[in-house]
């Protein structure tokens, strides 16, 4: 018989997070595959159907944003009480009204389906990254993270180039909708049958009862480490909520045409595939420093470029792709920053925590993005030119600050 330890055991136990792994990957990937009209035709149903102005759709991104991100929060003391699989099943099957909002016009009944929306994306989000993170080991963690991210892109990436042979087939938004919300029973199902079920997290190195959610939160905010982390993903993601606002409809306005956007989200999202992939195996190769900070700078030089060049379709497409692959390119190195960052018993935490700040990025850029484009096009990108020049600096000093203490 095989006892814990021995190489037997070892390969057994690698085989069962191989499996977890891989079943979590498909469940992303068809998740990421349904939602993706939402994602790259919303901003454009409001505006093109609606006949809302943009100031309407960041309102609802910011409640959608908001409450993920506070769910997130609750999400990952929910991975810890009752365990990852759990969590995420709640968040999947709040999922399951996103194609509703395609079949909806009234602004009432489109707000109280975002507000479900926001509530299921946190905990979804933070039990899949807590699966990532401790269902890998730490010298691999660069290229699954970026595996389990392309999931996400590449699932994005073919839904949308669907999304757009379905729209320039005429396919109306409600129908697109229901499709949505019919394959999201199934996906539901699959991650239901597949993924293993686990109990509630044993915190390493404590007795007796854990400590309640804000005291455990308030012990994690202490620490000028955490300080840097949020920094690094404020002065990104702001920007990145602005941009994924406004690139649609943009492009929108610029080319006349509702498919123009679905078809800019697949070419740009599975060049971002590439990037992620080949960061991933520059981050466990060569270590994170180096491909996180030539991602962050990009991000600020992108910004900056579409500045200039917004008036051009070309230009709009390539400087916008580039954006996407290097924007998703520092999200594969948040999981590797996230694990160096956190003690003992904090990884839960902080996934939750980085959700949160994600979220109030997202939210903040998208609203400040929403009003800036009125007063003029180029505006949020000089704005988030800064904003994630902000966000490279603070990821070179979390960079330095790990190395001199050795993670």
């Amino acid at each position: 018989m095989a006892h814990a330890g021995t190489p037997s055991a070892d390969a057994s136990e690698t085989r069962a997070q191989g499996r977890v792994f891989a079943a979590l990957c498909v469940i992303y990937f068809l998740n990421s595959f349904i939602v993706s009209p939402f994602a790259s035709l919303f901003p454009v149903y409001v505006e093109a159907d609606l006949h809302r102005q943009p100031w309407f759709t960041g309102y609802l991104r910011a409640i959608m944003l908001a409450l993920g991100g506070i769910f997130a929060v609750v999400g990952g003391r929910m991975c810890d009480r009752w365990g990852r699989k759990p969590t995420l099943l709640f968040g999947l099957a709040g999922s399951m009204i996103t194609g509703m909002v395609f079949n909806v016009t009234d602004p009432a009944a489109l707000s109280f389906l975002v507000i479900g929306i926001g509530v299921a994306t946190g905990p979804f989000t933070t039990a899949g990254q807590s699966y990532l993170i401790n269902s890998v080991p730490t010298h691999r963690l660069g290229l699954c993270s970026a595996l389990y991210f392309l999931s996400n892109t590449f699932g994005n990436s073919l839904g949308s180039l669907v999304t757009g042979v379905l729209k320039s087939h005429a396919w109306p938004y409600p129908r697109i909708g229901t499709a949505m919300t019919t394959s999201l029973v199934l996906a539901f199902a699959l991650a239901l049958l597949t993924l293993p079920g686990d109990g509630p997290a044993r915190q390493v190195g404590t007795t007796g009862a854990a400590p309640g959610m804000w005291a455990a939160y308030r012990r994690v905010l202490a620490r000028r480490e955490v300080h840097l982390l949020i920094g690094l993903r404020f002065g990104i993601t702001s920007f990145w909520g602005m941009a994924t606002l406004l690139m649609p409809l943009i492009l929108y306005r610029v080319s006349h045409s509702q498919s123009v956007p679905a078809y800019f989200a697949a070419v740009s999202l599975a060049f971002a595939a590439a990037c992620q992939l080949l960061t991933g195996l520059l981050c466990d190769r060569y270590g994170r420093f180096w491909p996180l900070l030539l991602s962050a700078s990009a991000v600020s030089g992108c910004a900056l470029a579409l500045s200039l060049c917004w008036q051009s379709l070309t230009g709009l497409f390539a400087l916008g792709t580039a954006l996407t692959g290097a924007a998703w390119a520092v999200s594969t190195l948040l999981p590797r920053l996230i694990n160096d960052v956190a003690g003992a018993g904090e990884k839960n935490l902080l996934v939750g925590l980085g959700h949160l700040v994600w979220s109030t990025a997202m939210v903040v850029g998208s609203l400040v993005g929403g009003l800036l484009v009125e007063a003029h096009p180029a505006a949020p990108f000089g704005v988030g030119a800064g904003l994630a020049a902000l966000g490279a600096l603070s990821a070179w000093h979390l960079c330095r600050r790990l190395d001199s203490n050795g993670r």
